[in-house]
Order: C-alpha cells, then sequence, then structure tokens
C-alpha cells in the first residue's frame, strides 16, 4: 500500500505481518519477537542500532497490536538510502540472543507489577479474560510464569514461521519517486518470501456472565467495567452499532455523561467504547466512581441502557450525534497520513476500507430512531454483559476475585 505525499520530502515505511497473538505457539512469544527485532542484528547491537537511526533524528519502532507485529521507520527522504538497508537488516537478520531476551523478561514482569497497582488496568483484564476465555489471545492477560516460559528458540520459531514477506503488506506513506520505489525494491524487495499462512483456528470458551469484583478495602474510588464481546467490524450491524454506542456513551454529551456526570455529579468521566480487532471486539462501558455512588452508577447504567431498548431517541439528539460522527470521519480523511492511519487498521484488521467508510458514511446520514432501538433491544442486553468492580465497595452478589495468581484474568 503506497499513499503520494507532494507536500513535504517526508517517507513513512512499515511492514505489518500477520504474526501477532492469533497466530502464537505460546503466550507472549508474539510480544517477545516484535520487541526482540530491535534489539541487535547478527551485524549490529542494540546500541549500534539505536546510534545509527538517531544520527539521522529517528528511530524504528514496534507499535503494538493484537493481531499483528510490525516494524515502522519515519524519516526525511533525502536519509532514506542510509535507513532502508539497516531496517532490512533488522528484519532479516535479527541476533534473538539469550541476554536481550532476558532483559524482556525483566522489563516485562517489572511493568506487568506496576500494571497490577492499576485499577482500571485489573478491570479490564479481568472482564477481557472473563468474556473472552483466559486461553483466548484477546482474553490472556498473563502471569509471570508465562514470561518466565519464553525461550530464544520459541521467539525464532514464531519469526521463521511469520515474518516472510508473503505473510506481510508493506505501508508507505510520502514523497514518492521513481528512486525511492528501486530503494524499495532493492531492499524490501529482497527479503524471504517465507511460508504461506492460513486463518488461525479461533476458538471461544467462556462461562456464562456474571458481575465479577477485585476488593481493595483501602481504596476510595471502585473502577467499573461492564461489556461483551462479539462484535466485528465487517459486521451487517457495525455501523449502526457505532450510532447507538456514540449515543449511549461515546461523546461528551452521551447519555452517560448527561446522567451520571452533569446531573447527578456521581463520576468526572463516565464512557462506551466500541473495539474491534480482526477475529472479534468489544463493547463496554467504563467509569470510576467514589464508593458510596457504586451502587447508584451501575443502576443509572441499567437505565440508560433500557431507555434506548425502549423510546426513540429524538431527532434533535439524533441530528447532534450525526453531526459529531460526520465531522469525525471528515477529520480522519483528511489529508494523506490520516487516509494512511485508516488503511492501516484495514490491514491489521482484514477489511476493505472504502467499502467500510462507505458503509458508515450512509448509515450516519440515514439510520433512523425506530432502527437505533432496533440495534438497542438486539445490542444492549445486560443479561450478556460481564461486570467488573475493582475498588473498596464490598458488592454482596458478586464473585470475590484477587489480584494474586487466582480467579478470572489474574
Amino acid at each position: 500500500m503506497a499513499i503520494h505525499v507532494a507536500q513535504a520530502p517526508i517517507l513513512m515505511v512499515e511492514m505489518i505481518w500477520r504474526a501477532g497473538r492469533p497466530y502464537e505457539a505460546q503466550r507472549f512469544v508474539s510480544d517477545a519477537t516484535n520487541g526482540l527485532l530491535v534489539e541487535g542484528t547478527l551485524r549490529r547491537s542494540a546500541s549500534e542500532l539505536e546510534a545509527t537511526f538517531e544520527q539521522y533524528g529517528t528511530s524504528l519502532e514496534t507499535p503494538d497490536d493484537y493481531d499483528t507485529a510490525s516494524l515502522s521507520l519515519a524519516t526525511i527522504t533525502k536519509h532514506a538510502h542510509h535507513l532502508l538497508p539497516v531496517m532490512t537488516e533488522v528484519m532479516a537478520q535479527p541476533a534473538f540472543s539469550e541476554p536481550e531476551l532476558k532483559r524482556f523478561k525483566k522489563r516485562s514482569r517489572q511493568q506487568l507489577r506496576e500494571d497490577m497497582e492499576d485499577a482500571d488496568w485489573l478491570a479490564y483484564r479481568t472482564l477481557s479474560e472473563a468474556a473472552f476465555g483466559a486461553d483466548n489471545p484477546y482474553g490472556y492477560g498473563g502471569t509471570k510464569a508465562d514470561y518466565e516460559a519464553l525461550t530464544v528458540a520459541a521467539v525464532r520459531d514464531h519469526y521463521e514461521r511469520y515474518y516472510g514477506a508473503r505473510n506481510a503488506t508493506l505501508r508507505v506513506v510520502g514523497q514518492l519517486s521513481d528512486e525511492v520505489e528501486r530503494l524499495l525494491e532493492k531492499t524490501f524487495g529482497q527479503l524471504r518470501p517465507g511460508p504461506a499462512i492460513s486463518a488461525p483456528d479461533y476458538r471461544i470458551h467462556t462461562a456464562p456472565p456474571s458481575l465479577l469484583q477485585i476488593h481493595r478495602p483501602r481504596a476510595q474510588q471502585t473502577m467499573i467495567r461492564r461489556g461483551r464481546r462479539g462484535f466485528r467490524i465487517d459486521d451487517a450491524d457495525y455501523p449502526g452499532i457505532a450510532v447507538l454506542e456514540t449515543i449511549l456513551g461515546g461523546y461528551y454529551g452521551s447519555r452517560l455523561m448527561r446522567n451520571i456526570r452533569e446531573e447527578k455529579g456521581y463520576t468526572y468521566g463516565i464512557d462506551s467504547e466500541l473495539d474491534t480487532y480482526r477475529f472479534d471486539g468489544t463493547f463496554g462501558i467504563s467509569a470510576d466512581v467514589a464508593n458510596e455512588n457504586l451502587e447508584e452508577v451501575r443502576r443509572e447504567i441499567l437505565v440508560e441502557m433500557d431507555k434506548l431498548r425502549q423510546h426513540l431517541v429524538p431527532d434533535a439528539e439524533l441530528d447532534m450525534v450525526r453531526a459529531y460522527l460526520l465531522g469525525g470521519l471528515v477529520q480522519d480523511l483528511d489529508g494523506p497520513l490520516a487516509v494512511s492511519s485508516r488503511y492501516r487498521s484495514a490491514i491489521i484488521k482484514e477489511y476493505d476500507p472504502v467499502d467500510h467508510l462507505r458503509r458508515l458514511d450512509e448509515t450516519i446520514r440515514t439510520i433512523s430512531a425506530s432502527e437505533i432501538r432496533d440495534l438497542a433491544q438486539r445490542h444492549l442486553r445486560p443479561e450478556l454483559d460481564w461486570e467488573v468492580c475493582v475498588g473498596g465497595q464490598i458488592l454482596e452478589d458478586a464473585t470475590q476475585m484477587n489480584a494474586t495468581g487466582n480467579g478470572v484474568g489474574i
């Protein structure tokens, strides 16, 4: 995929492989492989690589996505002939050394310890493992033992299996020319093809939804997260659900914000989110509330969901949401860099971006209040939602979890 930018002498290059969590043979091997790419080659150490790119005012990046692995570089066009050969060296000759893997494990364990102290992270992780299942690529949160189980052999096997050019997409954005095209062919065109990759066996193993709690006696606040899986970006209902989600909690004027924050003052912030991956996705609600307001907030969330199932959205409110979403679409397509980001999402999740944007635009402009109510009746169903609360208020009807290794998500 290539997008020409005539206005500025820049070049952004990214190789994206189908090599993320859905493809891995053991937990975190995809993260380790992608992270260790930039930690040295057969010819250069990690510090030498860093110095090489630093002298040209840039660095190699390994963006973090569940579904894919990637390596990206942003520079000015005149430096490309110095940097692209080194970038391809990183892709073709990674060292994957034992000392670097040891450092990766240490950093990861430290990050895990820090994350375990964050209530929002704990709630998100617990909800993900509950909704998807602890063995699902979008569900597992992992433990120190998962990091310890990683080996150089496992990393190299993942690399050999998935990091071939046949299993990748090259994304190029910048001031393109015949010279740049020749350089791209001379570097990326020489990468090994690798084996053809089939789609992974994606499965869901999960229990019926319930209310889960991680109790933190000294916490003055409680983080609420509720939601469920089963939403894909190429689903027929997706454009309409995007409108419904915006009305419920997807922007500052949403119903959850007006009711729970503005009118009742129970929380500083509450929102909903429609989050999609290549093979699945979630629709969820999150809020951080004072312990004494926990039950009221939980109740009002259900009230707002029920209103959307029972009543038509007023024309004025629907018009406001249409304007908000259409403005966001225009902003997302404002210039070649923004268009490139849209295409990047389509590469990662493997959908047709032109058809997707056409459907989204048409739905935003034409969806009726009755269609929104129908969607709410099908998708805003509390009995299908998991709910997780992390904080100081005890919930008598919740299954109590802990943050030390027992229970869902930990």
